[in-house]
């Protein structure tokens, strides 16, 4: 149930903190939305929404730089979870499959969460006659106050956004148009983190940016022609940004 990810004791309040129950599956820090199945790789894992496959750009070498997972806990309808032995249509050489199914919704409905963490709003409708309908979600997320609790001090500046949006439009009783978007901005600026420790005292100066934009869209057409044939034809495309700029300046004391 998408829906208990809300009551998880997680940083990012994503829905991957729901597969750690799975055979096989294991976080990668609580600070991460990474998960790895079965002792493969991190970036082994795909990702399905309305059977549209979704590109994930970026994994970060440092778990609090990776940002927002990718799925919306407030516009999902229901979770489909295999760690292996998965059907054809999704692919090989991968270790999981994660299929997501968005809602379509029938009337008008929203959610509003605020928190010292960040905020979320999610809102969806039906509109002519039900034949067109939307589910759009925006996220907030700033993990500053975490990470400035710990033993190292520094000064912390992530900074997460996340805008998805899905729409289906009934072109005819047996044809449905979709379209999936997805704005995501992901930065983190860390300065000058400080650690003593005994009498062998470090002192770490510098600053590091990360900054990672992507553009995600993805137009399907499902045709029901027949009763038992149902032709789905899909085409995406994405845009994404990257970078990492730091800089580093030691000294040390051995008293």
């Amino acid at each position: 149930d998408p829906r208990n990810a809300r009551f998880n004791p997680s940083p990012l309040g994503g829905i991957e903190s729901l597969l750690t129950g799975q055979m096989g599956v294991v976080m990668r820090n609580e600070l991460s939305s990474g998960y790895s199945v079965r002792g493969g790789n991190f970036d082994e894992n795909l990702v399905y929404v309305n059977d549209i496959e979704v590109y994930r750009p970026f994994l970060v070498r440092a778990g609090q730089q990776e940002g927002l997972s990718f799925p919306n806990p407030d516009m999902i309808e229901r979770i489909q979870f295999s760690a292996g032995g998965f059907e054809a249509k999704y692919g090989d050489k991968m270790s999981s499959v994660l299929d997501i199914h968005y809602k379509r919704p029938t009337s008008f409905a929203g959610t509003a969460m605020a928190s010292l963490l960040g905020g979320s709003v999610q809102l969806e409708s039906a509109m002519l006659k039900k034949r067109l309908r939307q589910n759009t979600g925006f996220r907030y997320r700033t993990n500053q106050l975490l990470l400035g609790g710990g033993d190292t001090k520094g000064e912390y500046r992530p900074v997460y956004t996340d805008l998805q949006t899905y729409w289906t439009y009934d072109l005819k009783d047996n044809v449905e148009v979709g379209f999936l978007g997805l704005y995501s901005q992901n930065r983190t600026t860390e300065f000058g983190p400080f650690n003593q420790a005994l009498q062998f005292t470090v002192y770490f100066d510098g600053q590091e940016k990360t900054a990672f934009d992507t553009y995600f869209g993805a137009l399907n057409v499902n045709v029901h022609s027949g009763k038992d044939l149902l032709l789905k034809f899909q085409s995406s495309a994405y845009r994404t940004t990257e970078t990492e700029r730091f800089t580093i300046q030691g000294q040390y004391r051995l008293g």
